[in-house]
């Protein structure tokens, strides 16, 4: 025979459970929002500007991002550029790398010219080693740590550093200090840069080409 008390406890039960759903759901929504907040808060993106500048003329610009998560850094530079020499010549490049734990795990450099693409080259951490390509097909990488870049020459200040992996050249580069703050890197074309840096981040680039010099200004 039921118990005639049966019937009573049964909303009650029913009424308990639904309320205990109704908390856990509500903790479970307050949790999912605090971890929102906290990865919002530990992300911090910086954005840089550059001025780019040819004959006393401002040409075009390069803006440089940053963004750090955690152990995580990634870098994007995008730059606008058009010279005119005997003809207009309009170059927009793009260069990426992902950073984890000082590591470099892929970089990605794109440049085109006149509507032309001039360079599609990556360079992607494989184990402990790097694979690297251009324009799809394999080119000869690095078993060396790469934790220095292009990117992040615009950020810090190489006092320690003797090399700097160039993602478009897909090799390391020597770099010399020949002044205070200031840096000098030649590239395998013949070609070399300086890099001046005031309060830690690069503050003046100089392009020295065979027929031209152009000026990156950090912008005031």
């Amino acid at each position: 025979m039921k118990n005639p008390c049966s019937c009573l406890f049964k909303p009650l039960a029913a009424k308990k459970k639904l309320h205990c759903y109704s908390r856990f759901k509500k903790a479970f929504l307050c949790l999912t929002v605090f971890l929102f907040l906290f990865s919002v808060l530990n992300a911090q993106e910086q954005k840089t500007e550059y001025k780019v500048i040819f004959h006393g003329d401002s040409v075009g610009n390069m803006l440089l991002y940053k963004n750090k998560t955690g152990d995580s850094i990634s870098f994007k530079s995008v730059s606008n550029v058009l010279i005119h020499f005997f003809i207009k010549v309009k170059v927009v490049s793009k260069e990426e790398s992902d950073f984890q734990s000082g590591r470099l795990m892929y970089s990605n450099v794109s440049r085109v010219v006149n509507g032309k693409e001039k360079a599609a080259k990556q360079t992607k951490a494989i184990g402990n080693t790097y694979e690297t390509t251009s324009f799809g097909k394999a080119v000869p990488s690095t078993n060396k740590l790469i934790d220095y870049n292009f990117n992040m020459l615009y950020c810090q200040e190489p006092f320690n550093k003797q090399a700097v992996y160039s993602d478009n050249f897909q090799q390391f580069l020597t770099v010399e200090q020949v002044a205070l703050h200031k840096y000098k890197v030649v590239l395998p074309d013949g070609n070399y840069n300086y890099y001046t840096f005031s309060n830690g981040i690069c503050s003046m680039v100089e392009l020295h080409h065979s027929f031209y010099t152009v000026y990156i200004q950090l912008e005031a």
